[in-house]
């Protein structure tokens, strides 16, 4: 998702910063950190009451911690060549589950269940003979499609940085204090941000700004298509706010 620009002036977000010796464009507002009204905020994390917080926060770096069939690298040794095929396989299986890693995140359970259900009898019938980086090009493009023929993605309508601007305190820029901010959001199933967990801190202020902007960005919902009807799901995403 594209972030878009980044507003130098203030009367963006009401966002000025006064407190800790941070000052912004504008002198008569005055900054608040923490989440807006509505929400819960402890640490790195905010959320709208009655969110099931042990699922919004999930840990989705990586395949393990999704806990997607086949997440861990197999190793072959000493066995018969039947055996060798098929770990190999099953070695370009999860290649090419890494090749989509940006997919997964955005619904483990339902897109693993997909992806083993229509795309591994494919991945099965793989010619190994193909060089390795070209096999899994081949098969993440033609994955993706079957999968988007079931599932799709959560699709931004409002989008940070373009419809919602988000504020660069003048005094950070001046003093060269900048970074990316990644977060995790968990959107319900009517496109709304419902829990937002920080990845990796920039600045605390700057945090702050891109936390609070990711509480206005709205999608629309990602969708399991079944016998023909679309069935809106909750889903995850992943977005860096740039200073």
């Amino acid at each position: 998702m594209s972030t878009g620009k980044i507003c130098n002036c203030a009367v963006v977000l009401s966002l000025v910063l006064v407190a800790g010796g941070v000052s912004a464009c504008t002198p008569t507002s005055t900054y608040r950190p923490g989440p807006p009204d509505g929400w819960v905020a402890e640490g790195t994390r905010w959320w709208k009451p009655g969110v099931d917080t042990s699922k919004a926060f999930r840990n989705l770096e990586s395949l393990s911690t999704m806990r997607v069939k086949n997440a861990e690298i197999v190793y072959s040794t000493s066995i018969s060549l039947a055996r060798q095929k098929d770990l190999a396989l099953r070695q370009l299986s999860r290649a090419v589950k890494v090749s989509l890693m940006p997919v997964f995140r955005n619904h483990p359970e339902v897109v693993d269940s997909l992806f083993e259900r229509h795309a591994v009898p494919r991945l099965m019938e793989a010619n190994l003979s193909t060089a390795p980086d070209r096999l899994v090009d081949k098969y993440k493009k033609e994955t993706y499609r079957i999968l988007a023929r079931h599932f799709r993605e959560p699709r931004a309508v409002v989008k940070l940085g373009e419809d919602v601007p988000i504020a660069y305190p003048d005094s950070l820029r001046e003093a060269g204090v900048g970074g990316r901010v990644p977060l995790q959001i968990y959107v319900d199933k009517e496109g709304l941000p419902v829990a937002i967990a920080l990845l990796e801190s920039a600045h605390h202020v700057l945090d702050d700004i891109a936390m609070k902007a990711a509480t206005q960005a709205r999608w629309q919902p990602a969708y399991l298509l079944v016998v023909g009807k679309s069935e809106p799901i909750e889903s995850w995403v992943r977005l860096t706010i740039p200073f």
